[in-house]
């Protein structure tokens, strides 16, 4: 049991660290490869988080858990960890950011067991949705 525990905080402090260094990339911002290139966020808007939450739930839990490592590390916090942009564009450009982007590639290498994740056929709504409730769960 004190393994398993051990085992979980082992894999959230590196899940941490990798994700930190995405921070340390292009002058401090990391925006990851693709379609999106600034997002405004504001007061957290409660529809969006409904929406988010519905497609999360739907398409990314059963791999993604919120505080525990299931297939694919957990993703409280990533809104604090992640620029808005690098969400969105991993969220729709996920095929080229796993092949080209170090950060991606380093969370692949760690979860190398686990199936590369699927490109979820998100509109721009879409994935502003699910960033919104990705901001409510840090």
């Amino acid at each position: 049991m004190k393994a398993k525990i051990f085992s979980s905080i082992l894999v959230s402090v590196l899940v941490s660290a990798l994700m930190g260094f995405a921070m340390a990339r292009k002058g401090g911002v990391d925006n990851g490869i693709g379609p999106i290139k600034s997002v405004t966020l504001g007061k957290i808007d409660q529809s969006l988080v409904s929406e988010g939450s519905s497609i999360f739930y739907s398409k990314c839990y059963l791999c993604h858990s919120i505080n525990q490592t299931k297939l694919a590390p957990p993703l409280h916090g990533v809104a604090k960890k992640q620029t808005p942009v690098f969400i969105m564009n991993y969220l729709l450009n996920t095929a080229e950011m796993q092949a080209k982007d170090p950060t991606i590639k380093a969370l692949m290498e760690q979860f190398s067991n686990v199936p590369k994740m699927p490109d979820q056929q998100l509109t721009k709504d879409q994935a502003r949705a699910v960033l919104e409730f990705l901001r409510t769960i840090e």
